[in-house]
């Protein structure tokens, strides 16, 4: 998100690229089960990230120097750090996932070209475990 400040815009928050894929896959899943459930979960995704960003220390740490915070009725986490008091934004989670799968993305460098992160967390970044699950999958 961008902010007008003093004549400029200024990020006030940055998202890791597999953000987007997160919420999208969510959203289909709500989709699927009625026509607008996906449309208020994603109202409710955008409600909880500007919290985030008003008050980030507001939120607890979930591992190491990652926070959380719950989305509002729904059963997912919006998985963030906090960096000179910017949020940056690593992944939308169900509740139920494993978590060792909720700390293994890493921010592009600034060139847009990834950094340091092992090859293994970038593919397990887009396989079906990220999926949401529905009652009665195992």
């Amino acid at each position: 998100m961008l902010t007008r400040f003093g004549g400029g815009l200024m990020a006030t928050e940055r998202y890791h690229p597999l953000f987007a894929a997160d919420l999208a896959n969510a959203c289909a899943y709500y989709d699927s089960i009625a026509g607008t459930l996906g449309n208020r979960f994603r109202v409710n995704v955008r409600s909880i990230i500007q919290t985030v960003v008003e008050r980030p220390e507001s939120f607890g740490r979930i591992g190491g120097g990652f926070r959380g915070a719950l989305v509002d009725r729904f059963p997912y986490v919006v998985v963030f750090t906090v960096d000179d008091d910017m949020p940056s934004i690593f992944g939308l989670r169900h509740a139920a996932s494993d978590r060792s799968d909720w700390f293994g993305r890493t921010m592009p460098a600034a060139s847009g070209e990834p950094s340091d992160a092992p090859e293994s967390a970038s593919r397990r970044d887009s396989t079906m475990e990220d999926q949401p699950r529905r009652p009665g999958d195992q």
